[in-house]
């Protein structure tokens, strides 16, 4: 997936408009418009950081072709926790989401 398709289809999952998001991270409407549409490229690196943190995604994973964005929110998690977490705390989080995975099957 395209930056450009991934960025239209966080802010439309998050529910906001083009200026919302251009106000949250300090640009025009219109140039998140121009990156939705990809007329505008190649954003800068701080631009890039802002959506993403905006986004609550990886600047990785906008630049990944190759990744989705249900992906995109389980590495922000462990980028999130990374070495903030003891062993034990990884062990319950394993034990919750086995539990979760036998849940849904």
């Amino acid at each position: 997936m395209s930056l450009a398709a991934k960025l239209k289809e966080l802010r439309q999952k998050k529910g906001q408009s083009l200026q919302q998001v251009g106000d949250g991270v300090g640009v025009s409407k219109a140039h998140i418009w121009e990156l939705e549409r990809g007329s505008s490229t190649n954003p800068g690196k701080d631009l890039l950081a802002k959506l993403a943190s905006h986004f609550g995604v990886t600047v990785a994973f906008l630049l990944d072709e190759s990744a989705e964005p249900k992906e995109a929110a389980a590495l922000q998690f462990f980028r999130e926790f990374d070495g903030k977490l003891s062993e034990k705390d990884w062990d319950m989080l394993r034990v919750v989401a086995e539990r979760l995975k036998d849940k849904d099957g």
